[in-house]
């Protein structure tokens, strides 16, 4: 038994999946059409498709019964999966598997089998056995004499240049993958591919699980390790994870949005601890306010405020204490020196505003040992979010005020 979601909310899990496979909603429905018969290339039945489907994504629409075998074809789903909004998980009768396709009679499917990008043609299945094990076993000769004729396989080289000496030279047409892709490629994509941290983080979070969360570092970026004082911009650029965000945005387990949304403290590979927040904290609101959750948006919004202030604060006595420092190192200036000073003191405040970011640093005096600076980096949160709530508005406005202050550092007088 499972939840029917509602049409909005089974539109973005429909749009977060067609994302994955297929590269634009018009990809999809071309693929959508030639697996319902129709021709690919016929624009105008593309374009009736394209509406249709753009109401669905959107929740204007209701998903219709006639294209569920077609999405779930196309997307590797199972009904209950789609009609639950991803909540409910089956396994999906139509997974392409060696044993199943060896027993099959249905040509269309062993074409879909052959001509798959993962060459599943090559693969053993968990227990060691090929496709072709599998034919033999069930005495499928229709498959393998399909094989034979398609030239997907052969059991006769006809060039007679077998570089494998005296033997009929059998082969095959299907290439093999990439050589990182075979043996080591789950190590690799398990060390060096940050996503999937990221979607189990999401687990995590649809399970409510604070702990998990934690020892997975999952309000963190790797790249905050590398965040210095003393970079050129850019500091760093995170890789933005819209799953994680959305699972932030619709967790409704307060301690859940509390992790999210506290401050946090990463140490450099300087050895400085550096306060973040959240890195798409800001589009976690965006979102709760779109969909009108202004419970939960609004106590992040008023911890958000808090941080930024305490970022401004922050910045405003590092900023007079390097002034102060600056001007002691001379033993007399003109007003025109105190012009210069000032410029010099505030050059060391950088912005970086595609990720949200602010730094800042000076050196407070002289010393025999390795030179310890005073400064920070940090990000900043700011909202887009046009809601005409009264109170939501208010306090986004709020919220981007104490954004402008932090700009406005740049330009005053100290």
């Amino acid at each position: 038994m499972f939840t029917l979601e509602n049409s909005e909310t089974i539109g973005e899990y429909l749009r977060s999946a067609i994302s994955k496979k297929y590269k634009s909603i018009r990809q999809f429905c071309k693929a959508y059409l030639k697996l319902r018969g129709g021709q690919d290339n016929d624009d105008e039945e593309i374009r009736k498709l394209l509406n249709r489907f753009s109401q669905i994504l959107k929740g204007l629409k209701r998903i219709q019964i006639d294209d569920l075998p077609y999405i779930t074809e196309l997307l590797d789903v199972s009904c209950e999966e789609v009609l639950s909004a991803g909540k409910t998980h089956v396994p999906v009768g139509n997974h392409l598997t060696n044993y199943l396709i060896a027993f099959s009679k249905d040509k269309e499917i062993w074409e879909t089998y052959m001509k798959h990008k993962d060459k599943l043609f090559l693969n053993c299945d968990e227990y060691g056995k090929s496709v072709i094990d599998y034919a033999i076993q069930f005495k499928n000769y229709d498959f393998i004499k399909y094989l034979l004729d398609e030239h997907f396989i052969w059991f006769v080289d006809q060039s007679d240049r077998n570089p494998l000496g005296p033997s009929f030279g059998a082969g095959t047409s299907i290439t093999r993958r990439e050589p990182g892709q075979i043996d080591t490629y789950t190590p690799m994509e398990i060390q060096y591919q940050d996503r999937l941290r990221t979607q189990t983080a999401v687990l995590a979070i649809e399970n409510n699980d604070v702990v998990v969360l934690d020892t997975l570092h999952a309000r963190e970026s790797p790249e905050m390790r590398l965040a210095t004082m003393f970079s050129p911009q850019p500091f760093y650029t995170i890789r933005k994870d819209d799953d994680l965000i959305r699972a932030v945005a619709f967790s409704g387990n307060e301690k859940i949005l509390n992790y999210f949304s506290d401050e946090f403290t990463v140490k450099s590979m300087e050895g400085y601890s550096n306060k973040f927040v959240f890195p798409y904290i800001g589009e976690v609101i965006d979102l709760m306010l779109d969909n009108r959750r202004f419970g939960s948006a609004e106590i992040i919004i008023k911890k958000a405020i808090q941080h930024n202030k305490s970022i401004h604060k922050r910045l405003e006595e590092l900023i007079h204490a390097s002034y102060k420092k600056n001007c002691s190192d001379q033993s007399s200036y003109s007003d025109g020196m105190k012009d210069y000073l000032q410029k010099l003191t505030l050059d060391k405040l950088c912005y970086d505003e595609t990720n949200n970011l602010v730094k800042y640093y000076y050196y407070p005096g002289h010393s025999t040992e390795k030179p310890k600076y005073e400064g920070l980096v940090s990000n900043y949160v700011h909202v887009n979010s046009r809601e005409t709530d009264p109170t939501m508005k208010e306090l986004v406005a709020e919220l981007n005020r104490t954004c402008d202050a932090i700009f406005a550092l740049k330009g005053e007088k100290i």
